[in-house]
């Protein structure tokens, strides 16, 4: 029982001397596309290391992490350049995540293949049905285009709940 308690005692003071792990530093290795490098640095972070820079030998083209951590919190975006990103976090990294979601006019509606619809919109986005199914909106009508579940965004027309699964395409 002796040996039970004093295990017992030195594993839960082990837990309590536990660090807290810096989470901006785990969101500045995201930023790092060769998997490698960035595999390095989330090893970096949870071992209380600071981030180094990339093993790799870079181009100037290439900013290091460090450059891209401060360019970002440097600049704060626009609402316009956020709305622009708005649907395309998938390919860009942008700040466009705060947003929920966009309300703008159809200015046209083309139909595709397997009786899919895309929508261009009057702030230039497209976006395109993911199936087909029936969704009524005409060109000048206002739709509203909301964030869902796992990364998947729905349009709907304006003053009505019926909604459509939608895809940014540009």
């Amino acid at each position: 029982m002796k040996k039970t308690m004093m295990l017992f005692a030195m594993g839960f003071s082990s837990l309590c001397a536990a660090e807290t792990i810096n989470t901006q530093a785990l969101k500045a290795c995201t930023l790092i596309e060769n998997d490698f490098n960035r595999l390095m640095c989330y090893d970096n972070v949870i071992a209380n290391k600071p981030i180094s820079k990339p093993q790799v030998a870079k181009t100037s083209a290439q900013p290091t992490v460090q450059e891209q951590v401060e360019s970002l919190a440097n600049t704060a975006p626009t609402p316009q350049s956020v709305e622009e990103g708005f649907g395309l976090e998938r390919r860009v990294k942008a700040a466009s995540e705060d947003i929920e979601e966009i309300t703008a006019k159809v200015t046209e509606i083309t139909e595709k293949a397997r009786n899919r619809m895309v929508f261009t919109l009057d702030n230039g986005q497209v976006w395109k049905q993911v199936k087909s199914e029936t969704f009524f909106v005409d060109a000048g009508d206002t739709v509203i285009i909301e964030r869902a579940s796992f990364g998947s965004f729905l349009m709907k027309k304006a003053g009505l709940n019926r909604t459509t699964r939608v895809k940014r395409v540009n």
